[in-house]
């Protein structure tokens, strides 16, 4: 079976938000052997939305819409899937509890008619009441034995409808079908790196990209500022006989990697970092001191469960006032060597290991402009300190955005701290 999957959107379309719901549902379909053959955005006009129905049911078995289910005048769903089936609109009396639930003030005539607009769906088609959220979904079993889902845009409504309406009715559908055992099984692996390019990585596996292929395996590399996610992807039956599985592509390219690579599929470097102090098989405790950040390393640090067993605390050192009141840093250094100097880097990530006594801790401070001149910006250092005289100062030229800037910072200096710890 396959699947296409239809977002409704004007703002999608204009690009004002992104289209997360597209994602999350090829992906829980992947998980099901379901395989997303299209990828439909659609803006709110009811000759849109039908015409990208219709060749919906057309090419594929399965058709997944999400949005324009709400109550307002561009919620259009219901009417576009009714042309499309050739149908006419009818209300569901059972859907009138959820249409209303969210009245908070009088409820007058005019309020009440519109929010039972989403009590309205095509004719003939299966009513889905929502657990979250007002806007009721519907199925539509056609004629030609294909099968379309509406369900909500809002992502937890849109979320909570498919887990507990739409993945049992598809799990029952493949049991019955007999399929089950010849339904696509997707092997995958994510790897996660940092500090280094989307190039760099491609000319280090080139070899190894172009094996894959021949095993029937298809390796991918996408980048963002501070992550470059390498992706393994193995479907049931695409694996030659006798050649490498997706083990050796994952193990093989995690060496070559070396310590730009930091960890696997949905962690966090923060994730990475707690596994390396547990790995050290000893109680080390860190501690950060962040100027050109401004907390985003606490913060991140801090996302990760648990961390209040390593992470002491911070100190944001934004200004120099701070520097030299908190972290008494001598202004006379300041003045000599600049802010952002190795010198002054050095002395931030000492003064705040010995003010939360620390095994470590990281300083970061630089340019992430954009008033700073073309010489300056992104340029950032990174100090980190450890047990004993163990001291080491990066400096980076960073690019990007501020925000870009400061991401690729905090990437930075973690994953060399991770790699501090794993190799002391």
């Amino acid at each position: 079976m396959n699947c296409s999957i239809i977002s409704i959107g004007t703002e999608l379309n204009l690009g004002l938000i992104t289209n997360t719901n597209s994602q999350y549902i090829a992906q829980k379909l992947s998980e099901l052997g379901i395989e997303c053959n299209y990828m439909f955005t659609v803006s709110d006009r009811v000759d849109d939305i039908s015409n990208v129905l219709k060749l919906g049911i057309r090419f594929s078995d399965i058709i997944i819409i999400s949005g324009g289910l709400g109550p307002t005048d561009d919620d259009l769903t219901r009417e576009a899937a009714a042309a499309a089936i050739g149908v006419s609109m009818v209300r569901n009396e059972n859907l009138d509890p959820s249409s209303l639930k969210f009245i908070r003030t009088r409820r007058t005539p005019e309020i009440s008619d519109r929010l039972l607009r989403q009590s309205y769906i095509p004719e003939g088609s299966v009513p889905i009441i929502p657990l979250i959220g007002s806007a009721s979904g519907f199925r539509i079993d056609t004629a030609s034995g294909k099968y379309v889902f509406s369900i909500p845009g809002v992502p937890k409504e849109m979320k909570s409808m498919f887990e507990n309406d739409i993945i049992p009715f598809l799990n029952d559908l493949i049991e019955k079908s007999g399929n089950k055992s010849t339904m696509m099984k997707l092997k995958k692996a994510t790897l996660l790196t940092t500090d280094i390019s989307e190039t760099e990585i491609e000319e280090k596996i080139k070899d190894l990209v172009l094996d894959a292929k021949y095993s029937g395996i298809d390796i991918g590399i996408t980048a963002t500022p501070g992550l470059t996610k390498i992706i393994l992807v193995e479907k049931s039956g695409s694996k030659k006989k006798g050649r490498k599985g997706l083990n050796y592509f994952e193990k093989e390219i995690s060496g070559r990697m070396g310590n730009y690579l930091y960890g696997k599929n949905d962690n966090i470097i923060s994730d990475n970092l707690k596994t390396a102090i547990e790995k050290a098989g000893k109680n080390i405790t860190i501690s950060t001191a962040e100027s050109i950040t401004g907390g985003l390393i606490s913060s991140i640090i801090t996302d990760t469960p648990g961390s209040s067993n390593f992470f002491l605390g911070g100190i944001v050192s934004y200004s120099n006032f701070s520097k030299e009141k908190i972290l008494n840093i001598d202004k006379r250094l300041i003045d000599q060597k600049g802010v952002v100097s190795m010198e002054v880097c050095r002395e931030m990530a000492l003064n705040a290991k010995n003010i939360f006594n620390s095994d470590y801790s990281i300083a970061v401070t630089g340019f992430a402009g954009p008033e700073h001149d073309k010489g300056e910006l992104g340029l950032v250092y990174c100090c980190i300190t450890g047990p004993g005289d163990h001291i080491k100062v990066f400096e980076k030229r960073f690019l990007g955005t501020r925000a870009e800037i400061k991401f690729r910072t905090v990437q930075f200096v973690l994953n060399e701290l991770r790699n501090a710890i794993l190799h002391k």
